[in-house]
Order: structure tokens, then C-alpha cells, then sequence
């Protein structure tokens, strides 16, 4: 009789009974990312990847997105520094394709309509799962490459670490958890480097966050969870000041604030249960050039809903009505006033999914309609899907089809940069249709799945360069076309040692069939996780491909395509117990000292070293 876990991606793994009694067995909590309600993974009928704590103790990096690199399908462009600007692409799409949400809640930038890795520095996330494809059908605008759902770090009782390293880096954390209350307060600061590779001055960055949660049992089945989260963030960068394509070293911060409030109150009531959830999200910008301001934005974004559920047997049937409203307001200093701009944007959704569990099948649809008030075409978006797993070979096929939409970003829409960038109001909505197929099996303990899927993009959005050297938004006249192959693997070796592997190949082209920028050919993974002694000695080792890729060099007119050259990220961790509480921590980043460019003028850091102190 076999025990069966299945976990796509990096956490794929299948234990037989035999191996269960050895080791306590990894359990994971049902997906919450696919679908209406949380779902076994094994009945999950699109890519899911798992990273759980273990998973992130491996790399032990101060910022999720260093993480992704151990997920297939997703790759990561850092500008120069940690803190600089960093974007995630999935499956070829482009990075405010990718939906990211933090304790269930929307956590990108109102103002750019993305997330910017780089200011998620020093966030206490304790699990990543990362769906991939579209799923507008469940998540609304802006998931048409996928979602990454943060989870934050809950430990029993008080905990602590501290680090210090190379780069002129410290970073600190403390919380507390009990049954029903959380907190939590990270802090990272980092010298960095030089990112215009010119030999001046180092562009560092800094952050600074703190986290409550609670959960409330009001009776009768009901409960309320309510999460804070209040965040400061500072980073330095360079910028190109004399238009020759490099970057000079020049004096620019942006400073940013954010507060994220949000609760979910669930229950049942007759024979329905209930899902009520409401969030308010609050992002300030301030940007400085050679120490004076230049500008300010401020984004807010509103969120309501209402989700009742009703499941008979085999079946459940979930909907779902929720609210949206963001606004936009910039202020510039630089120019007396002559770009601020103060808009604002509202949608209401209407979604219902259906999920059947018939044994060995497992099929799910969904869709949604969202109505967005006469500012954009209204949007319908759906997803189909089924999964059949055959015992005799302890293996699974699935598949699924689906569409997503991704409105237009204030910026675009809005934004007016005298002499360089105007906004264009007459953006329509990206709309994707992307299909994959996949089968992941388990051999003893080895388990492995594969993927293959193809997307076709409506309505990209564009910049367009004029004579005159300024440029606006567009959208693209015909379609642009994803598609890759992905891979993921692990191996239980040992009871206390397990390997892990992911690799993806992309092709990901425009409408004239170019490929795009900053979307790599391939990219691999390998990680190996081993609790030498039972009393917490922990060694982790890491290996992180990117292939080439392309990007532009603006210095000529007309801008000339480049080719960004493969590297490959060495991370060693490990972890040495003093005491039954304490423990000493020695992390060591880009060991081998690779030169890391993934976006074109940019310097990456180079070999760190990092030791701390963790009690537990």
C-alpha cells in the first residue's frame, strides 16, 4: 500500500508506506493559489509548485524572489544590486503578467500595476506556492503568466536570527507565535554595489517591515483572520543621464511605504459555507535625484468579497462576487506640477468554479466575467481542466485550458514624462489563451513531472519609440506566442537528504517573431538538502542556471538587440547547533563569483559571505 504526496515542481515527492515509517513523512497543507477553495495538490489539474519551509531553508536568501529560481517556468531580472529592481517573468510572459499575493491579498504596486521583487526584500514569508498559467478565471486581471501566493512564517513560541556579511549587509529578525496571534519584524540593510559598473559609488538599499496576524474563533464555526503588514523601504540606482545605452553613476533613490490591512471571515451557514473577505492596500513612492525630489505617487487598492460554497458528495460548486477599486494620484516637483495625474479605476467580478472528485479523475471549470465601470472593455475569462491518475504505474496525466486578461497599468495609461514617455488613455485590455499538458509519476522515491504549454497573447502592450526620441504605449496589431517544456524532479536518497531539480525551456516570441527581451532559453536548478545529525547540523547546496537572453542597448538610434550571456549562482547554507535553541548560520551566495547580468548596463554583486545567529 503506498502513502501518496504528490508536489509538482520543486517540492515534487512521493513516499511509499516503508519510507514513511523511517522518516516522518513531509505533509503539506491543501493549495489555496488554484481555485475558489483550498485543494489536495494531487487533485490539482494545473502546475503547481510547492516551496516549503525546508524548501527555503536551502538557499536561506533575505528575499523570495531568489527562491522562484528553484520553480520551473519562472525567471528573474535583477537590476544591479539586491533591492534594485527586480521582476519575475513566468512562461515567457511579461513581469505584470504575474499576479502576486501575500496572506491571500494583492500585494503589487497600484501605481505600475506589478511587483517589484526588489522592494520584497526582508518580507517573513515561511512558504511560496506558484501557480502557473492563466487563471484570470479565479484571480481577475493581471494573472496571465501565473500566480506566486506568499505565505508568512508562522513559528511556535519567540524566535530570532541575526546576519552579517559581505556587501556591508546585516539583517535581523524577530516574532513570536501562538495559537491565535503572530508578529513579527524583519530588517535588511546592504552597502551593495556599484550597478553602472563605472567604479562609483555603491547602490545599496534597505528595508524594514512588521507583521501581525490573529485568528479569532467566534463559535458556531465561524472565524476571523485579520493580518497587518507595514513596510519601509529605500533603494539606490544608477541611471543612463547621457543616452549612450550604459549607466552613469549617478545620486537616485526611490523611498517606499506600504500598508497592507485584510481580514477573511468563514463559516457555514445552512448548507452553504461562507467566505468574506476585505483588504486595503496602500503604496507611497518618493523619488530623488542628486538628493532633491523629483516626484511622488501614491496607489490604493480596495478589495471586497463574497465567496459561498456548497459541496454534495463528489461535487462542489463555489462562487464568488467581489469589488475593486484603485486609485492614482502622482505628483511631480521636478516639472512645477505639469505631470500629475489623479485617476482612478473600479470593476466588479462575478466568478463560479465547479470541482469534481470522482476517484481516480478529477476535473474543474471556472469563469468570470468582470464589469470595469466603461474604463475598459469588459472582460470574460475561463478555465477548463482534468487530471486521471493510473495506480498500477503510480503516475498522472492532466491538462487544461483557460484564458487571462491584463488591464492596463495607470502608467500606461497615464503616465507623461516631458520629453521621453506620454501615456496613451486608449489601451485596450492584453488578453491571453494559453493551454498546457503534463504527467508526473513516482518511482520508489524518485518522482518527477513534465509540462508542456503554448500561449497566445491579444493586445500586448508595447513601448513605441518615435522619431523625435520620446515614446508612448501600444498595443500590438497581431498575437505573440509563449511556449516551453518544463521539468521537475526529486529524490529522497536518504531519509535525511533529498535532491531536488527543475529545468525550462522557452520560446517566447512577438508579433514579427523576434524573440522577447529578458526571457531566458532555459533555465535548471539543483538543490540538495541534508539534516546531517538528528540534533539540527543542516547542510544545504544550491546550483541556479539562467541561459542566454535577449535585451536592447538604447545607445543607437535605432536601439540595437543584444545577447545577455548564461550564468550560473552557486548558495551554500549551513546551520550548526550550539544548544538545543541556538544555532550558528553560514550562508554563502554566487560562490563561484559568476558575473550575473540579466539586465543589459547592469553590474550584478559578485561572491558573499554571511554568518548569523538563529535561536529557535
Amino acid at each position: 500500500m503506498f502513502l501518496r504526496l504528490t508536489l509538482m515542481g520543486a517540492s515534487a515527492l512521493v513516499l511509499n508506506a516503508s519510507l514513511a515509517q523511517a522518516e516522518e513523512a513531509r505533509v503539506l497543507d491543501p493549495i489555496e493559489v488554484s481555485g475558489l477553495r483550498p485543494v489536495e495538490l494531487d487533485s490539482v489539474t494545473s502546475s503547481v509548485s510547492v516551496l516549503t519551509a525546508d524548501d527555503l531553508a536551502v538557499r536561506l536568501s533575505p528575499n523570495p524572489v531568489d527562491q522562484l529560481r528553484a520553480v520551473p517556468g519562472v525567471a528573474v531580472s535583477r537590476a544591479g544590486s539586491v533591492g534594485g529592481l527586480t521582476q519575475v517573468r513566468m512562461r515567457g510572459a511579461e513581469a505584470n503578467h504575474t499576479l502576486v499575493l501575500f496572506e491571500g491579498i494583492e500585494i503589487s504596486d497600484p501605481v505600475n500595476g506589478e511587483t517589484d521583487f526588489g522592494l520584497l526584500t526582508a518580507l517573513p514569508v515561511g512558504r511560496i506556492e506558484v501557480l502557473r498559467g492563466a487563471a484570470s478565471s479565479i484571480h481577475g486581471s493581471d494573472a496571465i503568466g501565473g500566480v506566486v501566493s506568499l505565505s508568512a512564517a508562522r513559528e511556535a513560541g519567540f524566535n530570532a536570527s541575526a546576519e552579517a556579511g559581505s556587501f556591508g549587509t546585516v539583517r535581523g529578525a524577530a516574532g513570536f507565535g501562538g495559537p491565535n496571534f503572530g508578529a513579527a519584524v524583519t530588517g535588511f540593510t546592504t552597502d551593495g554595489v556599484d550597478s553602472s559598473g563605472t567604479g562609483g559609488g555603491k547602490d545599496g538599499s534597505e528595508a524594514f517591515s512588521g507583521l501581525l496576524t490573529s485568528k479569532l474563533d467566534l463559535g458556531a464555526d465561524w472565524a476571523l483572520s485579520l493580518v497587518g503588514l507595514a513596510r519601509q523601504t529605500e533603494s539606490e540606482f544608477d541611471s543612463d543621464t547621457d543616452y549612450d545605452g550604459l549607466l552613469n553613476d549617478t545620486d537616485n533613490r526611490t523611498e517606499a511605504d506600504q500598508w497592507l490591512i485584510g481580514g477573511a471571515l468563514t463559516g457555514a451557514y445552512g448548507p452553504l459555507d461562507h467566505v468574506i473577505r476585505a483588504s486595503f492596500n496602500q503604496v507611497e513612492r518618493d523619488n530623488f535625484s542628486g538628493g532633491a525630489k523629483t516626484d511622488d505617487a501614491k496607489g490604493k487598492r480596495t478589495k471586497l468579497a463574497w465567496s459561498p460554497s456548497y459541496t454534495s458528495g463528489i461535487h462542489t460548486l463555489t462562487g464568488l462576487v467581489d469589488y475593486e477599486r484603485e486609485t492614482y494620484d502622482r505628483r511631480d516637483v521636478q516639472y512645477g506640477g505639469g505631470t500629475d495625474a489623479s485617476e482612478a479605476f473600479e470593476s466588479v467580478g462575478f466568478a463560479g468554479e465547479y470541482r469534481l472528485a470522482a476517484g481516480a479523475f478529477d476535473f474543474s471549470a471556472s469563469a468570470r466575467h468582470d464589469d470595469n465601470k466603461g474604463r475598459f472593455d469588459d472582460a470574460t475569462t475561463w478555465r477548463l481542466g482534468a487530471g486521471y491518475a493510473f495506480d498500477q504505474v503510480n503516475g498522472r496525466i492532466r491538462g487544461s485550458v483557460g484564458t487571462g486578461v491584463k488591464n492596463p497599468t495607470f502608467t500606461e495609461l497615464f503616465g507623461f514624462f516631458p520629453g521621453s514617455f506620454v501615456g496613451n488613455p486608449d489601451l485596450k485590455p492584453e488578453e491571453s489563451t494559453s493551454w498546457e499538458i503534463g504527467w508526473e509519476q513516482t518511482v520508489g522515491t524518485f518522482s518527477y513531472s513534465a509540462a508542456y504549454f503554448s500561449a497566445d497573447l491579444e493586445n500586448e502592450i508595447y513601448t513605441a519609440f518615435n522619431p523625435d526620441f520620446t515614446s508612448t504605449a501600444a498595443n500590438r496589431a497581431t498575437d505573440s506566442e509563449r511556449s516551453g517544456f518544463e521539468l521537475a524532479a526529486r529524490w529522497q536518497a536518504l531519509a535525511n537528504l533529498a535532491v531536488s531539480g527543475q529545468a525550462t525551456f522557452f520560446d517566447s516570441q512577438d508579433n514579427n517573431g523576434v524573440d522577447e527581451i529578458r526571457i531566458p532559453d532555459a533555465t535548471a536548478s539543483l538543490a540538495i538538502d541534508w539534516t546531517v545529525r538528528p540534533d539540527g547540523l543542516r547542510l544545504g547546496a544550491a546550483l541556479d542556471y539562467v541561459g542566454e537572453q535577449g535585451d536592447t542597448d538604447f545607445g543607437p538610434f535605432p536601439a540595437r538587440p543584444v545577447t545577455l550571456g548564461a550564468y550560473t549562482l552557486a548558495s551554500v547554507t549551513a546551520e550548526y547547533p550550539l544548544t538545543d535553541r541556538i544555532a550558528v548560520t553560514l550562508r554563502g551566495e554566487n560562490i563561484f563569483d559568476e558575473t550575473a547580468t540579466d539586465i543589459y548596463g547592469y553590474n550584478g554583486p559578485g561572491a558573499g559571505v554571511f554568518i548569523g545567529l538563529k535561536l529557535k
